[in-house]
């Protein structure tokens, strides 16, 4: 398949329109002459049912090759005006994607259902280098419970992530991993009656540090509580 560049990629005057994407310490040059993106890929996979068809397991194994992938190059940094200035480019060569996805869905009780997915990725750029922002581990395990007569529901999602290159857009402009990070959230609901249902939230239980790029850290604990009314 192809994937063309887009606008913001292309032309200078995307930037001049929308000046927020241009800021006094950061200056984009668009580049007219990008190619589009050439993507082959294939995946084949098998699900498992288990427990008499009480749930099942989903293994995939899924591989991708892109050809003048469109990356973003830093040109240089101009002390007069305190700029740093990107331009777009088609890497030479070809970056490849592959990996394993599992997921795994049972209910273990009537009233109890279990979740779980892991995905190993392992990619890289023509040169060998890893590419940034695709994690190399990636897990999650969910549990949803029901309770009194239906009217309640609770759930529990804890996510990790491991292995995630980013590149600092400061400093030296090095491509390094991320730290590791692993979160909580939970949720419950609870229909008082036929017309109110109260609702309760809790996004990052544990308060982790969860950062997936350079210089932009995760939500932090929120918890959030409210209703929702048909009339």
């Amino acid at each position: 398949g192809l994937v063309n560049p887009s606008y913001f990629e292309l032309s200078d005057s995307f930037f001049a329109a929308f000046p927020p994407f241009s800021t006094t310490n950061s200056d984009y040059i668009g580049n007219p002459n990008l190619e589009p993106e050439k993507n082959q890929s294939f995946d084949v996979g098998v699900e498992i049912p288990v427990l008499q068809g009480r749930g099942f397991v989903d293994v995939t194994y899924f591989n991708e090759t892109l050809t003048d992938e469109i990356t973003t190059v830093f040109l240089g940094f101009d002390a007069g005006t305190n700029t740093n200035t990107f331009t777009f480019e088609n890497q030479a060569g070809d970056s490849t994607r592959e990996g394993v996805e599992v997921t795994a869905q049972v209910a273990a009780t009537d009233s109890l259902d279990l979740r779980a997915s892991y995905t190993y990725l392992d990619t890289k750029n023509p040169d060998g280098s890893v590419e940034v922002r695709r994690p190399e581990h990636e897990l999650s395990v969910g549990a949803t419970l029901r309770a009194f007569d239906d009217r309640a529901t609770f759930t529990a999602d804890v996510r990790h992530v491991s292995g995630n290159f980013g590149t600092q857009f400061f400093g030296t402009f090095e491509t390094l991993e991320l730290p590791a990070f692993t979160t909580l959230d939970v949720a419950a609901r609870y229909a008082v009656n036929d017309t109110l249902t109260l609702t309760g939230r809790v996004v990052n239980l544990s308060d982790s540090d969860a950062m997936e790029a350079w210089g932009y850290i995760g939500r932090p604990r929120t918890i959030s509580v409210g209703f929702d009314a048909q009339f």
